[in-house]
């Protein structure tokens, strides 16, 4: 009887120390397949850059910081590594390159200060380590709708170093304020007055064209 009792606690000891080690805390392959590779608003977003900026730029999603820099010469071993382990933890949400040489031109950076506020915060490892390699890095907040010029003059202006096409109406460049011609007859023009005429020219001039748009991009 004691040796019955005795093989079956043995049996439950080896059935409970089996199914220990198929629970989730030490199978080693506790995965499933994501339902989509990217966001909505991520790939709404990839969509819009590869719109607005054409066939010669090439947009890579997530790219791990630790890709796009390398340790300076002369650090010491302890220090490169450090900083190597804290790039390999963090992304850029998207790249832009040159689509020919694949030559990286700058990194862009979603932020969601709704719903779970998704790198509202800025970071300053990130920060720190793209100023210190001289890569542009633009953090644009989250929106319902973009459009293609504002997307088109965040990235000339703050990444590709182009100034931002000027704003168009009826097929033709809308001119700058200009200031009439004084007359010949006249003294010299004053610095006050000049400046009364510029902000009477500039009034006119803004009351026939429609308001510019105020949005800003980056965050």
């Amino acid at each position: 009887m004691e040796l019955i009792l005795f093989a079956m606690i043995s049996l439950i000891v080896i059935v409970a120390m089996l199914a220990s080690r198929l629970n989730d805390n030490s199978f080693p392959f506790p995965f499933d397949r994501k339902t989509t590779l990217f966001t909505p608003a991520e790939k709404n977003f990839q969509l819009l850059v590869e719109q607005a900026l054409g066939s010669r730029y090439r947009i890579i999603n997530r790219v791990k910081l630790a890709d796009i820099v390398n340790i300076r010469n002369g650090i010491s071993s302890r220090a490169g590594q450090t900083a190597t382990n804290n790039a390999n933890g963090k992304y850029l949400d998207f790249a832009i390159c040159e689509r020919d040489s694949m030559k990286l031109l700058g990194v862009i950076d979603l932020v969601d200060t709704q719903g779970k506020g998704y790198k509202v915060k800025k970071d300053w490892f990130v920060s720190g380590a793209l100023e210190a390699a001289a890569i542009p890095h633009i953090r644009i907040k989250v929106k319902a709708n973009y459009t293609l010029d504002e997307i088109r003059a965040c990235i000339n202006s703050r990444i590709l170093g182009n100034q931002a096409p000027s704003p168009q109406m009826k097929g033709r460049v809308i001119p700058a304020p200009l200031v009439k011609a004084r007359p010949r007859s006249s003294g010299v023009l004053s610095p006050t007055a000049a400046q009364a005429m510029l902000a009477t020219e500039s009034k006119k001039l803004a009351g026939k064209l429609p308001s510019a748009q105020t949005t800003a991009l980056p965050h």
